[in-house]
């Protein structure tokens, strides 16, 4: 997968809308029973996907691997699930697909925290 960076930072943006427009509509309704909603579309959504996407950008072998696209692939998908599966726990008190989502952004993460590493010492550029 070519442009990893690309991909997470359009994602990012994406989430960043969303989320604001969540937050617009429980003001204006002064209805705030999706505040975790909100909160992991701000934080998950678009502050993890820019800032991926940003240390991939600083770090452009980083996404020429299978482990990026492992990551990319775990994180990508589990990001709406556990939106969706917050929202889903709030209105049916069940966690299953919150829980879902939440185990594939962390093993994202953690893959994620892998490549970091294994990067940081090289430098941003340096073979």
């Amino acid at each position: 997968m070519v442009n990893i960076d690309v991909r997470y930072i359009a994602l990012g943006s994406l989430y960043l809308v969303l989320g604001m427009i969540l937050g617009l509509v429980m003001g204006i309704r002064q209805d705030f029973e999706f505040v975790p909603v909100h909160a992991h579309l701000n934080l998950v959504g678009f502050a993890a996907h820019c800032l991926f996407g940003l240390v991939y950008r600083a770090w452009p072998r980083m996404q020429a691997g299978a482990l990026a696209r492992l990551q990319f692939w775990l994180f990508v998908p589990g990001t709406p699930l556990l939106l969706a599966g917050i929202a889903v726990a709030i209105k049916t008190n069940n966690p299953v697909l919150a829980a879902t989502g939440s185990i594939l952004v962390i093993l994202g993460a953690l893959v994620f925290m892998l490549l970091a590493w294994s990067n940081l010492v090289r430098g941003p550029r340096n073979p």
